[in-house]
């Protein structure tokens, strides 16, 4: 029997269904992936509103992530909502020495505005999590909380998105020591839901492929504005 090739993706759920743990397996599968999914808060979620979020206890979360390496090593890791410093904290435990290439989608904050991530979380992802894993997603607000200054100076590659950024093409700049790669596009009519989760677990993808981060990138970047047209034009 062939066996099915997993990436391990730490996040949380969304009743919605638009982001989260359900956007990221509809990815990883389109993709050529399962997940092993390791959660960390179950959200009560509409396309408008977080009514409700429950975090998973932090030795749950380590625990989960360990079972998920007995089996078989997953060849790459996505990181989502985290929720606290504690279940960060759990995360840098579990993961710390692991020799694989970790994509952290920084979650801060629904669309909506409600706030994901803890101010201790904040400050526990870092010191624990931003220096050492491959790469850092952050839009234009989450890099002003987390510090532009230390992102670029502190995390081994770091990928500002540029979806909240003003005029016609938006830009997204991978940074990576000195060297800086720009992906444009035009800006859609519109922007749905899950983009961050979707550009982030495509990314783990192409680096569980075996793609060298640029590449991993550059073919993340044409699946979400592939998605995102399609989406248009089912409408």
């Amino acid at each position: 029997m062939l066996r099915t090739r997993s990436i391990l993706v730490i996040a949380g759920t969304d009743s919605s269904g638009g982001a989260g743990l359900s956007r990221d397996i509809v990815v990883a599968t389109e993709l050529g992936f399962a997940v092993k999914p390791v959660v960390t808060a179950v959200t009560a979620q509409s396309n408008d509103a977080v009514r409700r979020v429950e975090l998973v206890a932090a030795d749950l979360v380590k625990a989960q992530i360990e079972a998920a390496f007995a089996d078989d090593a997953p060849p790459a890791v996505k990181i989502g909502m985290l929720g606290d410093g504690a279940v960060v904290r759990a995360v840098a435990d579990a993961l710390q020495g692991c020799d694989l290439p970790i994509v952290l989608d920084p979650v801060l904050a629904a669309s909506s505005g409600a706030q994901l991530l803890s101010d201790d979380g904040i400050a526990a992802m870092k010191e624990r999590l931003l220096p050492w894993v491959t790469l850092v997603t952050p839009n234009l607000p989450e890099s002003e909380i987390l510090g532009v200054e230390r992102l670029h100076n502190s995390c081994r590659a770091v990928l500002l998105k540029g979806g909240h950024g003003e005029g016609d093409v938006l830009r997204d700049v991978l940074t990576q020591g000195r060297s800086e790669t720009v992906f444009s596009a035009q800006k859609q009519a519109f922007t749905p839901r899950g983009t961050g989760c979707t550009l982030s677990t495509a990314i783990a993808c192409g680096l569980a492929d075996g793609l060298a981060l640029e590449a991993a990138v550059r073919q993340a970047h044409h699946y979400v504005q592939s998605w995102i047209t399609g989406l248009q034009a089912a409408d």
